[in-house]
């Protein structure tokens, strides 16, 4: 799965410390080639997660656990843009009134096939 299978849970799990349920996006695709198709791919992605948050798609896994906030992590492969970046910080500060954090950064191994 990955940024492109915009209706699909990546990963998902939980922070034990901080009793957080944390959703991973896997980014695999180089930002040298259309750039605005690959922003609103991973807008539609990060969309989705908040719509599985908020209708609480999450209780099909953790049937009646009680969670104290969300992290949505995006681990990209390349390094991402100035425009992702201005995207994702703008976004950030959506997501923090919802009580979903937001993480991302470039994985340091970039070995593998796209």
């Amino acid at each position: 799965m990955s940024v492109k299978d915009t209706g699909k849970i990546d990963g998902m799990g939980i922070d034990e410390k901080t009793n957080t349920l944390v959703f991973l996006i896997i980014d695999p695709y180089d930002w040298k080639v259309q750039e605005y198709e690959h922003l609103k791919g991973l807008q539609a992605k990060i969309n989705n997660y908040v719509k599985y948050i908020e209708t609480k798609g999450y209780e099909s896994v953790y049937s009646g656990k009680n969670f104290d906030g969300f992290r949505i992590e995006i681990c990209f492969k390349y390094q991402y843009t100035e425009n992702c970046e201005k995207f994702l910080e703008a976004g950030r500060k959506q997501l923090t009134e919802r009580n979903i954090k937001l993480k991302y950064g470039v994985d340091k191994d970039k070995t593998g096939d796209t």
